[in-house]
């Protein structure tokens, strides 16, 4: 039971933050490049809406019933890892400072997972578990997409490359 619950917080916290990684990569790329608009926050969350209601084939009294909680989940997890990134860009010296931050940052990892699972009980409650997998593969799915269309904006195929600190 201990490993399984193991394993089910690694796949939460492996999802978290591939998809945040996934939001923040494409949110802070260059405006208009390679003829691109800028990101439209409003505009994207229509595309995913659009993409997940298609693959978890909705009603429409389930998608109003889906999309708020699922809206407000992401919205905490989005808050989670901007202070996850904030404290990333501390810069300490001191071990015992830098393990502290450490901690922190695990901490909100953790719980951005229990804000998943405990809003994943409330969706279940309004939406068939099995669209909820439907969306689970589909968010996978679509944050793969995007990040091989970020790619594929890229020459080098390797995607926007971090900015180097001095």
């Amino acid at each position: 039971m201990q490993s399984t619950t193991t394993t089910i917080m690694k796949k939460l916290l492996l999802s978290l933050s591939f998809i945040i990684f996934s939001i923040a990569t494409w949110a802070q790329a260059p405006q208009q490049h390679n003829g691109q608009p800028p990101f439209d926050p409003q505009k994207f969350q229509q595309m995913v809406e659009n993409e997940l209601t298609k693959a978890a084939d909705f009603t429409s009294d389930e998608a109003k019933a889906f999309f708020p909680l699922y809206n407000e989940m992401r919205n905490k997890q989005r808050e989670m890892g901007r202070q996850i990134h904030q404290l990333k860009k501390q810069a300490n010296t001191d071990s015992k400072k830098s393990a502290e931050v450490v901690n922190k940052i695990y901490s909100l990892k953790v719980e951005m997972a229990q804000v998943e699972q405990s809003y994943y009980k409330r969706i279940l409650k309004v939406v068939p578990a099995e669209k909820v997998l439907k969306v689970m593969r589909a968010e996978d799915d679509f944050h793969r997409r995007m990040v091989q269309n970020q790619r594929d904006r890229h020459p080098d195929g390797k995607g926007r490359q971090p900015k180097k600190h001095h």
